[in-house]
């Protein structure tokens, strides 16, 4: 059958096998304009069956029945990503309402506990030393593992306290509780045996004003 588009007049070629009784969408290719498209009884049957060009090519695949299942295929793999991203990501929460599932993400190689869990900082302390005209600070202390079974060694987060006069106070308040300096420490080690400790000490770093303590976390 020959179908005008009821926008641009555009006319194609459609084949009355592609339209259902109750007809479907299609969209000219020319300005792109969609309407519904019923078939009609038998009062184009006269006119040539071929129609050369473009006019041949309507697009008629908006309500194709052949495709709709992907889309439920992409919703439903949509909802697979999510729920694997939530049993991964968001394990610690599943793990505080399903403790048994902690043995599970383990076997996983997925940790659910934070970062320095069964370790402890003992004897963290900080030395200065004069290198010319520049008073240079390094802390010093030990990592032990008090749980029962064996623990990795994250990295240390060492945070250099104190009030803020002519330096930056990189976090917290001016006045007091403010972050003067910070810099990250990694052990020689990866992991501890349980009752283990190692030792540290982490490299020279110019002493900042104001200073008066030396905080040292996982």
């Amino acid at each position: 059958m020959i179908v005008s588009c009821p926008n641009c007049s555009k006319r194609y070629m459609l084949d009355d096998a592609l339209l259902p009784k109750e007809g479907r969408q299609v969209r000219c290719i020319a300005c792109y304009h969609i309407w519904r498209q019923v078939p009609e009884q038998s009062t184009f049957m006269n006119f040539p069956l071929f129609i050369s060009g473009p006019e041949v090519a309507l697009d008629s695949t908006l309500s194709d029945p052949k495709r709709s299942p992907w889309i439920g295929r992409v919703v439903f793999l949509g909802i697979i990503l999510s729920s694997i991203s939530f049993i991964i990501f968001g394990r610690n929460l599943i793990v505080n309402a399903w403790p048994q599932a902690e043995r599970a993400y383990t076997l996983m190689g997925l940790p659910t506990t934070p970062p320095g869990t069964g370790l402890s900082i003992l004897n963290a302390t900080s030395l200065t030393h004069q290198k010319g005209e520049v008073e240079m600070i390094h802390v010093a202390g030990d990592v032990v593992n008090t749980s029962e079974q064996v623990r990795s060694i994250p990295i240390l987060k060492i945070k250099l306290m104190g009030k803020a006069t002519n330096s930056k106070c990189l976090k917290g308040r001016a006045k007091e509780g403010c972050v003067l300096d910070y810099w990250e420490h990694r052990l020689s080690e990866n992991s501890l045996l349980p009752g283990e400790k190692i030792h540290f000490e982490t490299v020279m770093r110019p002493k900042v004003e104001g200073a008066h303590h030396i905080s040292v976390e996982f």
